[in-house]
């Protein structure tokens, strides 16, 4: 099932409700913390298209982070307070509200490298209330997911020869951060 093609079979044998269970596995994939959601994202691009399959994979990310921060927020504020110490934009989401809150969140939800739902975990210890979360997740996504899109589609459309422009493009991004880093 955390694959593409387990996503797609789903999708297609289910095809009157692929919407439902592509949101359903969005929300799964949130609450789990740690499960990339790209397989689903590629999934929704070849079942309903770039385009739909942006939105729905965006909505499906939005209201997952969504049901996540109010889970968080419930269950794990009080035991993790000390979890945002090891990442400093992390530490500065939790400690901040309002919207400087949904800003920092939207940094967080841009920054690939930083798992969603650590993001998520930092915005349920922080101040901020539902309607600045669920925005600052909307917008921040929004790179993201295109992101996503676009890759997984150039792959899709281009096969052998999009991976080959996806792995060069990963490369020149590590070679542009390990420059950058000595520079500093």
């Amino acid at each position: 099932m955390f694959s593409v093609d387990g996503v797609l079979n789903l999708l297609n044998n289910y095809s009157e409700i692929a919407i439902l269970i592509s949101i359903v596995i969005s929300i799964l994939i949130a609450i789990s913390g740690v499960i990339p959601s790209v397989f689903v994202t590629g999934a929704n691009i070849l079942f309903f298209g770039p385009v739909w399959g942006f939105f729905i994979s965006l909505l499906g990310e939005v209201i997952g982070g969504w049901i996540t921060f109010r889970l968080y927020r419930k269950g794990f504020k009080k035991s993790f307070n000390n979890f945002t110490d090891k990442h400093e934009l992390l530490k500065k989401i939790a400690k901040s509200s309002g919207n400087r809150a949904a800003f920092l969140i939207i940094q967080g939800r841009i920054i690939p490298f930083i798992p969603s739902g650590f993001v998520t975990l930092a915005a349920a210890l922080s101040n901020i209330d539902d309607f600045r979360y669920n925005l600052a997740t909307l917008v921040g996504k929004i790179p993201s997911i295109l992101l996503e899109v676009l890759i997984s589609y150039e792959v899709i459309s281009q096969g052998a020869k999009g991976i080959e422009i996806v792995i060069t493009i990963v490369a020149v991004y590590f070679i542009y951060k390990t420059i950058r880093k000595r520079k500093v």
